[in-house]
């Protein structure tokens, strides 16, 4: 009898671990409440950059951006100007303009030097127009010494981009 009641009680903390997970990670329904021109959730971006004083194109590249309720936000890119491990992950906060429309702030820290980038801060802002499931930036960046003073002669840069909200492949049924 006492294996009996150890083995019912093993299946039913195996259920209530199932359905907390289920819970947590069938998130299908905080998926598409947000999609009415809301920015909260995360999008793959695809970023078009160029000097600002110029003009001239700057290679393109993919962003990751998690945008989470209360104003936090998270980025990850993928830009080939940065060298492995020269940048961290960038870290910041959003906030509604109106309508669909949002203005981000993020830094991300610049570790050491190369040929393109000095040691110091990245400060990205970007503006955000959400139109259901697709998103369209505008967006510039500064660059700062580590104590947070704009470089002389400045280094910035602007941009262009695209984005789709990232879906659950579930979705796609």
């Amino acid at each position: 009898m006492n294996s009996n009641l150890r083995r019912a009680c093993s299946v039913v903390v195996a259920l209530v671990l199932a359905g907390a997970l289920l819970q947590t990670f069938g998130g299908d329904a905080a998926a598409r409440s947000n999609r009415e021109g809301r920015l909260q959730g995360t999008w793959r971006v695809q970023l078009n950059p160029r000097t600002c004083q110029t003009g001239a194109p700057i290679p393109s590249f993919a962003v990751l951006l998690s945008f989470a309720r209360g104003g936090t936000l998270t980025e990850v890119m993928n830009a080939q100007a940065f060298l492995p491990g020269q940048r961290t992950t960038g870290l910041g906060v959003w906030t509604h303009t109106h309508g669909n429309t949002y203005k981000a702030v993020w830094d991300a820290f610049i570790l050491f030097d190369s040929p393109v980038f000095k040691r110091g801060v990245q400060r990205l802002m970007w503006d955000f127009e959400v139109d259901g499931d697709k998103i369209t930036i505008a967006a510039t960046s500064q660059f700062l010494d580590p104590s947070g003073n704009p470089f002389i002669p400045p280094i910035n840069t602007c941009a262009s981009g695209t984005g789709t909200r990232f879906e659950d492949v579930e979705d796609e049924d």
